[in-house]
């Protein structure tokens, strides 16, 4: 078997099995309550669990998931003990989110409409995908895009 089709070859003989996601980008937020209301409201994301806390820390963890697959994990950034240590705090994160070119146009419409910075705008890659890129309101970027990657 080539290297190639070793590399695409799923490890479950079932073809109706889907796993659950196996990656999953952290971010840290000043306002977790507010990054999850913009994140399902203007992004799309579908809140799965929020786990509360106390004043100091609002939401201790929160998983959103993307409709086509995968998701995020969120919480209070806790400045004072961040399980990644000095990184990953707050507006440093970056993240890729894959969906067809209806959704892809549509968010770009939601983003623009909510006044959140598009350092990218909606345009052709050139390797035949549409994306654009954009910042959320606490600083972290995403880009969104028709490109699933090559194993797909």
């Amino acid at each position: 078997m080539s290297e190639e089709a070793k590399a695409t070859e799923s490890p479950v003989d079932d073809d109706d099995f889907r796993p659950a996601p196996g990656v999953w980008p952290t971010l840290s937020y000043r306002d977790a309550e507010a990054a999850i209301s913009y994140l399902v409201d203007v992004v799309g994301f579908v809140v799965s669990v929020v786990e509360r806390g106390d004043k100091d820390r609002p939401v201790q963890h929160a998983e959103l998931l993307w409709p086509y697959g995968g998701g995020i994990m969120l919480g209070t950034d806790q400045a004072d003990g961040r399980w990644s240590g000095d990184v990953g705090g707050p507006g440093t994160s970056t993240a890729y989110l894959a969906a067809p070119v209806a959704t892809v146009a549509d968010v770009a419409g939601r983003v623009a409409g909510a006044g959140w910075t598009i350092s990218q705008p909606p345009a052709d890659t050139g390797y035949g995908a549409v994306g654009f890129t954009f910042l959320d309101p606490e600083g972290n970027a995403w880009n969104l895009g028709t490109y699933v990657g090559a194993g797909f």
